[in-house]
């Protein structure tokens, strides 16, 4: 836990990770950890000072079909802002102007990277995991795949049973075969 709060994760990366993955209901804190992910950080309280001195700086047009005069020069050396969300509800007409196909390739490769999920995920749910396929046995692996298995180590077969004639139909299309069969015993 705290190698996560040294690199700069706190409780919202750590639920995203584990939520990236649906398995963020497994996971349960002490009191003792919650108010660690929870302190605030140094490195927070800079990043607010860095942001007023940003919205101080000149907006650069990049695109011209919103109106207005696209200088290339001034547009290929700009600074992106990639804090706003792209496939949001809303976009203000500020952002919308400043956006460009390199802010989609980096709001792209940062929703499809998934490294801290990863190591989220592992540092609290596959020992969890792991152990549980380890209990299951070999019968299960063996076969490549982890199917039901009845007490003899036999893989168990979906099978639906006539009431009044007690005929069995197997496979895909068993309630087919079940509906349209007639019974020996009317």
């Amino acid at each position: 836990m705290a190698a996560l709060v040294e690199n700069g994760k706190d409780y919202y990366d750590i639920l995203a990770g584990l939520s990236a993955f649906e398995r963020s209901h497994e996971v349960s804190f002490t009191l003792e950890e919650l108010k660690e992910l929870v302190k605030p950080k140094k490195d927070d309280e800079k990043k607010k000072l860095q942001e007023g001195s940003k919205k101080s700086s000149k907006r650069i047009t990049v695109h011209g079909y919103l109106g207005g005069k696209v200088d290339l020069t001034e547009a290929s050396n700009a600074n992106y802002d990639l804090s706003h969300t792209l496939l949001g509800g809303y976009v203000p007409k500020k952002q919308l102007e400043s956006l460009s196909s390199i802010d989609f390739a980096h709001y792209f490769h940062k929703s499809l990277d998934c490294e801290d999920a990863l190591k989220i995920y592992d540092l609290f749910i596959s020992s969890y995991n792991g152990n549980r396929i380890n209990k299951m046995g070999s019968t299960g692996l063996a076969n490549g795949s982890l199917s039901r298995l009845s007490t003899d180590g036999k893989p168990l077969r979906k099978v639906l049973v006539c009431k009044k004639c007690h005929s069995k139909f197997y496979g895909i299309n068993r309630m087919k075969q079940l509906k349209k069969h007639d019974c020996k015993q009317n």
